[in-house]
């Protein structure tokens, strides 16, 4: 009884593994035929990597039929070779994950040292009926991305829409965007790094369930009487329940498949969103990059340019974004074993969202004895917020000299203007 249960475990675990592996893998198929049309059966199939040179061969079947599955993404050269009849090859034959590429073959009669070949890339899925589209690492890395994450090219494809971006900080989210599949709520998508599932615990969504305006110490907080801010760590901390977001400086593939997906998927009933990190070659290559994001490239708002509470120097935010990084792959052993690492870092401090205007009693408006209470308005200028040392947020309310202020974080400024104005 219990070889058997172990058996069936091992069995299911095997399950999991392979269908796991064939997101990551593709496969490429066709038909071979001569000058007439007649297929031609037995000849030789040669597949091989451009960059790492693994070479897969097969041979057709009588009705000139071939199959080679579980290739790892990248680009092929494929050669159909029969004796009687001109060798072909087809180069630039893109194998992309859980994707099957058909090509297809034709031989003409002549010798075989004579060889044909054929540089045209087949686009067409003609396998399957899945909606959605793929993207290489070209397409990724030449996409303009606000924050930097996957998620916003998620939008490519038939049927999703997104939020809009909700900030440059780490903070919302790791910069995800909410994404909406076929009608189907934000947490009805599924998402996997590698074949592995990544799917958001804590609220099935690629976005944050924190504000923007909060950086770390996301939740736990209280804030007492002598303005002090006692905090508790959990796993909602920092990237408050944010998806992770591999670099796209790192991806080799992004798959979404809006509908019409195999049974490998479905899970949810909304997209599913697939990435793929990079591998090494036989070339050692590697890059290093900076993204950057600053206020002096900027243009100031139209209500806070038009604003006389903001001197000339302050009408645009402060912005200074930084995501940084560098990568690096190559051979440990030629042909057989490959490496790749990256690093990315981000540094981020701004004042989208950091500044606050107040009420408070000006030094000739205070109550007077039989008199009413009028009150000022205030901009506190100068506040910023830092990834690193933010703690509270906005919309927290503390009370300084008996007056209702808003955002905690500003306790200085507010002791400040509160002695300036004679309170």
């Amino acid at each position: 009884m219990t070889r058997g249960l172990i058996a069936a475990a091992l069995i299911c675990l095997a399950g999991v593994s392979l269908a796991l592996s064939q997101q990551m893998l593709g496969a490429i198929t066709g038909n071979v035929a001569d000058d007439t049309g007649a297929s031609v059966e037995g000849a030789k199939v040669s597949i091989r990597n451009v960059d790492t040179n693994l070479e897969v061969k097969t041979v057709t079947q009588s009705n000139g039929f071939f199959q080679a599955a579980n290739l790892p993404i990248g680009n092929y050269t494929v050669t159909f070779s029969k004796e009687g009849f001109k060798t072909e090859t087809h180069t630039s034959i893109l194998v992309q994950g859980d994707r099957t590429t058909t090509v297809p073959g034709k031989l003409q009669v002549g010798e075989v040292a004579t060889t044909v070949e054929v540089t045209a890339t087949p686009l067409l899925n003609q396998t399957d009926t899945t909606t959605g589209y793929v993207l290489d690492s070209d397409a990724i890395n030449n996409s303009p991305l606000g924050t930097g994450s996957f998620t916003q090219l998620a939008i490519f494809s038939p049927g999703l829409s997104a939020d809009f971006l909700n900030g440059s900080g780490s903070n919302a989210g790791l910069g995800n965007q909410a994404i909406w599949a076929n009608g189907q709520r934000d947490s009805s998508n599924s998402f996997s790094i590698n074949g592995s599932s990544a799917d958001n615990l804590f609220n099935g969504k690629s976005t944050s369930g924190v504000a923007s305006g909060r950086f770390t110490l996301n939740t736990g907080e209280t804030f007492q009487s002598d303005n002090s801010v006692q905090t508790s760590g959990s796993v909602y901390d920092a990237i408050g329940q944010g998806l992770p977001t591999p670099a796209p400086e790192m991806m080799q593939e992004l798959r979404v498949n809006a509908g019409m997906y195999d049974v490998s998927q479905g899970g949810k009933a909304g997209a599913q969103i697939e990435t793929i990190t990079r591998s090494g070659t036989n070339e050692l290559h590697g890059q290093a990059y900076d993204h950057l994001e600053n206020n002096v490239f900027n243009a100031a708002p139209f209500f806070r340019n038009a604003s006389p509470a903001y001197t000339a120097n302050n009408k645009v935010p402060a912005l200074h974004y930084n995501r940084y990084g560098a990568t690096v792959g190559g051979p440990v052993i030629k042909d057989k074993l490959f490496f790749f690492a990256g690093y990315q870092g981000i540094q981020d401090s701004d004042a989208l969202a950091g500044q606050s205007t107040i009420t408070v009693p000006l030094s000739d408006q205070r109550p007077q004895r039989g008199g009413s209470r009028r009150h000022g308005a205030v901009i506190l200028r100068g506040h910023r917020r830092s990834q690193r040392h933010q703690l509270g947020g906005p919309g927290a309310v503390q009370r300084q000299g008996g007056w209702p202020v808003s955002d905690p974080n500003s306790i200085y400024q507010q002791r400040r203007h509160t002695q300036d104005l004679g309170l």
